[in-house]
Parts: C-alpha cells; structure tokens; sequence
C-alpha cells in the first residue's frame, strides 16, 4: 500500500480540486480501475454507474456547491470524465444498488473518559485490490485546518479538524437505500469537519444531508463530547455512549426504529458477532496507548468474529474483506494518527500522524 500526502492552501474548491487531481492523476487513475471492477463484480453495467455518479453529484451541487465544485475540479485536474471522479465519491451509494456478497467494512470504538478526550480506535476494512491512499490537509471556508483520510478522488472520510473534532465512518445498509436520489456520504463526513466545532452541529450537518446511503457517523471532540449519528434514506438517529462510556459500531443499525429496516443483519452478515467481540474487548481502550488499543482488539475470523479482518481465500470475490488501515485521534494537538495493516500487526513505531 502507499498513502499520498497532500497539503493544499487553495482556497478556492476548483482550483483545490485541480491541485489534487493533477498531482495523483496516476493514482486517481487507478482506484477508478479499482471500482470498475467493484462495480461490474456486483453486476452494475457502466451506464447505471454513471447515471448514479450523475445524480448524486448533483445532488451534492445542491446541498454543497462547494463540495461539488471540488469534484469537478479533481476531474479536470486528473483528466477525466467529471462522472468519474463522482462515481468514486458515490461508490456507497452506486454498491448498495448492486448484487453484491457483502458490503462489511469497519469497526469503530470510543471511550469517553470525563476530563479528557475520547479514545478512538477504527479499522478501515475493504477490498485487498484498494492499494492507494491519500491524506488530505486543506484550510475549510470557516477557517479550520482538517486533515481527512480518503481513498484517491474522494473528497473525505474519516479525519480531524483544528476545533479537536474528529469524526470516524463505518457502513449501513438500510432497505430504504437507493430510493431516492442524494448526497454522497463520504461528502456529509467532509462537510462535518469543513464546519462543526461541536457535536451538535456536527449532528444537525450530518442529519441535514440527503442521502440514498446509509452511514454511521461518530463524532467526538476534546472536551469529552461523543455521538454517533445513523443516516438512511428512511430518516436518522442519534446515539450517545452507554453509562460506562463506550460508543461502538459496527455495521448494522442501533436506533430501534432504523433497526427495523437492516439489510445487513437479514442476510446473516457478520456485524453482530462483531459487534459481540467488540463489547467484550471493549477495556482495550483502557490500556496505556494506541497500540496497545489496536492489539487489545484483535478477533480474527476464526475466533468468531473479523475485528482484525483477513480476506478469505473461500470467499466470493467480492467478499474478501481485510483490515488496511487503523486510525485514531490526537484530539488536543490535534491530528489525524494511521498506521497500515490489521491490528494484529501493529507496533508502536508504525504510527503516522499527520497534524490539522
């Protein structure tokens, strides 16, 4: 794997996006191959793709001028097609209509310990062909330094910002998605760090949004503030931490009356065991650091439950999940902390912080 840097002071979302796609044309170039191959896999024909890209891109014109300009931007830069560039942003939305094995990915879990900031610890699960990354590190319209990870072309995800907001993403799918026409959901998540300095702006953001999707959202901030905010096309909802103080997710639907509507739990998806480990490993986040959170994590699939995931060579194509990236939070510098692989392998001199 590699992970691309890239520290923008445009201001301007065109030319920022020009600057982007310019620089990893190259790289751009090849998660688009990547989600071809997705897409065609879960039986999308290119036609379909691009008339979802279209609808969600200008869906996002209308709620986020800003985001969208962006978009194209990247695809000039880049030299592509500007559906493109909104396929990679709307690969959420464009999967969640295909026929695919599974749509698995991540683990999120927070500690919210009165006095200090949040322990957080995600894995970010996809598909062993996803082998580039990039951070991204650009001054927002209200004047916050964020730093987001993402996948190459896409405008955002899981990231931090200089209010010591930070915000981690896991995937819903929901029998309402692709009902409607919406905004993608990775662009919600940048839009929340663009602007929110509190939970509850982050949350109103986050529930503002129209979305064909569904995501879980959980939010923290350095003042000891947590929620996790559930989006689908049938409405949201927002989570707090249990008495004890966790905040956990995985990928199926807390909120009673969403719940009602999982499309991941009907299928006999592996989020509930998931989950199940993870409240049992839950004191990891207890320990002294962040390897320490990471090592504490660790279920594989043949302990029940893929925590630290690794691609199954039995598996459907398009069902071989792995663990590629462990992220957290410094909330007070503040910044972005990542190291690559599964939490089985992390060491305490792999961490890579990158600062908002």
């Amino acid at each position: 794997m590699s992970l691309n840097i890239q520290v923008s002071t445009a201001t301007d979302p065109v030319e920022r996006g020009q600057e982007i796609g310019r620089r990893w044309r190259d790289r751009i170039a090849g998660t688009v191959e990547d989600y071809d191959w997705l897409f065609r896999a879960a039986g999308l024909s290119e036609s379909s793709v691009r008339r979802i890209a279209d609808e969600c891109l200008e869906a996002l014109h209308g709620w986020d001028p800003a985001l969208a300009a962006e978009a194209r931007g990247i695809a000039a830069g880049a030299g592509l097609p500007v559906w493109r560039v909104g396929a990679l942003n709307a690969r959420t939305e464009i999967l969640v209509r295909g026929a695919i094995a599974g749509l698995k990915e991540c683990t999120t879990a927070a500690l919210v310990v009165p006095g200090r900031p949040p322990r957080v610890l995600q894995t970010w699960d996809w598909i062993p062909q996803a082998s580039n990354f990039t951070v991204l590190r650009h001054t927002s319209p209200a004047g916050l330094g964020v730093v987001t990870f993402a996948e190459n072309g896409v405008v955002g995800k899981i990231g931090v910002n200089t209010a010591g907001l930070g915000v981690l993403f896991t995937l819903l799918c929901h029998r309402s998605d692709g009902s409607t026409t919406g905004v993608p959901v990775h662009a919600v998540v940048r839009r929340v760090l663009d602007n929110a300095t509190t939970v509850a702006q982050a949350v109103a953001i986050a529930r503002s949004a129209p979305v064909t999707a569904s995501a879980a959202l959980t939010v923290v901030t350095r003042n000891g503030e947590a929620a996790t905010v559930e989006l689908s096309p049938a409405g949201s909802a927002e989570l707090r931490p249990t008495n004890d103080g966790y905040l956990l997710h995985t990928n199926h639907f807390l909120d009673p009356e969403l719940t009602t509507g999982d499309r991941l739990v009907a299928v006999g998806d592996d989020t509930l065991p998931r989950m199940t480990a993870l409240v049992g490993l839950r004191s990891a986040l207890t320990g002294a650091d962040r390897t320490a959170w990471a090592r504490g994590l660790v279920s594989h699939w043949e302990d029940g439950a893929p925590i630290c995931a690794h691609p199954r060579a039995d598996a459907d194509v398009t069902n071989r999940w792995e663990t590629k990236m462990m992220l957290t939070f410094d909330l007070i510098r503040p910044s972005l902390i990542v190291q690559e692989g599964k939490p089985c392998e992390a060491t305490a001199d792999r961490w890579l912080e990158f600062v908002a």
